[in-house]
């Protein structure tokens, strides 16, 4: 019962957060693609596409398929609401506020058992009000980050589990969960998680073996956090992994304006920088947007660790401090990572290019923060100064950092302006649109967006029998023998057919065309699956198989 009374009150502790999305209208953000977004997932899910890949009102009206590279999980959220009818705002918005309540449950529940329920209270809050959750839900809209961060908690939550209280089947499940949902829910964060975790396995078993104490079942559950994790989120991650080749998001990042080097952030920054709903640009004075830790949250992060170093150093042991070191090492390599003295370790790295921004690191760096602060309160035995300390933190954490949490400005908009094709077409698109391939026209005004399957001429007549967003059938009339171009964008899954026919098209800037005969004919194309995605599909299927095994031996042997 406790447990599920600590959520109610971190849930109730947080209402600040998410307040104005409660409110009518809707508020500008970077990635102001996030309606946009939902309304393409719902439509799909409508269609019974699932996983769903592709997209076909994104992408200028060529269809591309962006579900197979960007982290879809919130968009399972807010499109399955949409799909069910929800008005398509409103749908965002609580996609928006569900992944902000997941942060501050998921890290209450991990500060819970490492330091009690008031060191939860307290470590979740100061995690959930951070300023950088605030930058990233109300300024950058960063959907798919702030979910990301949301279920590392759940990951050493299991970890813990495993080493601290040898629960190893409860570990195992609540890790790959938690692996598989920051995985699932952003790309770029995914990628840095598993490369943490793995350093952080082979870093503890190294230890054990150089101490000659091997665990050798508490390694193999650890090890099955990491595997299981991975195989729940192959569905995902393979295709989008093997399959980026096709798509422009390479060109996209080498033809940015400014590169990864271009926006590491002054260690001023972290204590204080001026709020702004602006970009980031090179060096410090120019930067629209604040990257600030907050003074309050560096001033309790650095009182949980002094505290625990002064009682370390009096060799007193205490059960929490694993997730002190876990706090401490991560607090540390996070900011390391966001500031310019890490350039020359940065350039070591292959593919840093794909990270964007060092300071995405910052979502790491909050969480760390969080673990550092809920330990001030765990330190002391007097319950009636564990209860005065938790209420003041709280309140000071709330009234300090609860007025960044709204947008620059909200406007009213209908929502069937949002579903308008035009505005999907042209200006979402706009927005994003790396997941073409590389070398296809682009339009450069709304009149050039596409608005028939295949490009008519003179000799011949097009009729769309039925389309999808993974089918297509249109009967054509062709005056004569003629290749047709498909306004379709190519990419590995399409199957084409004329008159039932499987035909291999051909690709011309990132289009496919394919040879009528005179007369009347039928073309088909559908979306199928590669073996790669077939094979990931497979993987995250035995997966879930696995876990349910693993459940259900545990509940046998109350492991």
């Amino acid at each position: 019962m406790k447990p599920l009374l600590g959520i109610v009150i971190t849930i109730l502790l947080s209402l600040w957060i998410i307040l104005p999305l409660s409110g009518k209208g809707y508020f500008p953000m970077h990635d102001d693609t996030q309606v946009a977004r939902v309304i393409v997932m719902g439509k799909a899910l409508r269609q019974g596409q699932f996983p769903v890949r592709w997209v076909s009102d994104l992408g200028y009206g060529y269809g591309y398929p962006i579900f197979n590279f960007y982290g879809p999980l919130p968009y399972y959220v807010g499109g399955g609401l949409y799909a069910l009818g929800v008005d398509s705002v409103i749908a965002t918005k609580v996609m928006f506020g569900f992944g902000a309540m997941l942060a501050a449950i998921f890290s209450f529940l991990l500060f819970e058992s490492a330091y009690g329920f008031l060191g939860g209270l307290v470590g979740s809050v100061v995690f959930a009000y951070a300023p950088y959750h605030a930058v990233e839900i109300y300024v950058r809209g960063a959907v798919g980050e702030y979910w990301a961060i949301a279920f590392v908690p759940l990951i050493l939550w299991g970890m813990l589990l495993i080493c601290q209280k040898k629960k190893h089947i409860p570990g195992i499940v609540i890790g790959s969960l938690g692996l598989a949902g920051v995985i699932v829910s952003h790309t770029i964060l995914g990628f840095l998680t598993v490369v943490f975790v793995c350093a952080g396995v082979a870093l503890y078993i190294a230890v054990h073996v150089s101490r000659k104490t091997p665990r050798v079942q508490l390694m193999r559950s650890l090890l099955a956090v990491l595997i299981v994790g991975l195989g729940l989120s192959a569905f995902f991650w393979l295709p989008a992994l093997l399959e980026m080749k096709a798509t422009g998001v390479t060109a996209m990042i080498q033809d940015a304006p400014t590169g990864f080097f271009d926006h590491f952030v002054c260690i001023g920054q972290l204590w204080d920088s001026p709020w702004g709903y602006g970009g980031s640009a090179p060096g410090c004075a120019a930067d629209g947007m604040s990257f600030k830790l907050g003074k309050f949250h560096i001033i309790m992060a650095i009182m949980g660790i002094v505290v625990w170093i002064i009682l370390l150093r009096k060799r007193k042991k205490n059960q929490i401090i694993p997730i002190m070191i876990i706090g401490i090492l991560l607090l540390c390599i996070s900011i390391l990572g966001t500031i310019g003295i890490s350039k020359s370790l940065w350039s070591v790295i292959p593919f840093i290019s794909f990270i964007q921004y060092p300071w995405r690191l910052l979502s790491f760096t909050m969480l760390a923060v969080g673990i550092c602060s809920g330990y001030v309160v765990a330190i002391f035995r007097k319950r009636s100064r564990r209860i005065a300390l938790t209420i003041g933190v709280i309140i000071v954490c709330i009234f300090v950092n609860a007025k960044l949490f709204r947008p620059q400005y909200v406007y009213m908009r209908d929502s069937k302006a949002f579903e308008d094709s035009s505005e999907l077409r042209f200006r979402i698109s706009k927005i994003s649109d790396e997941y073409l391939p590389p070398d296809i026209v682009k339009p450069k005004i709304q009149n050039d967006i596409v608005k028939t399957p295949v490009q008519v001429n003179g000799a011949l007549q097009a009729r769309t029998l039925e389309e999808t967003d993974t089918y297509l059938r249109v009967a054509l009339d062709s005056a004569g023998s003629q290749r047709i171009v498909i306004n379709k964008a190519f990419f590995p899954g399409w199957i084409y057919k004329v008159d039932g026919h499987e035909v291999v098209p051909s690709i011309a800037l990132g289009l496919p065309s394919v040879i009528v005969s005179e007369g009347k004919s039928i073309l088909e194309l559908r979306f199928t699956d590669t073996g790669v995605r077939q094979l990931a599909n497979i993987i995250s299927l035995l997966s879930i198989v696995t876990l349910g095994g693993v459940v259900l031996y545990g509940k046998k042997t109350n492991a």
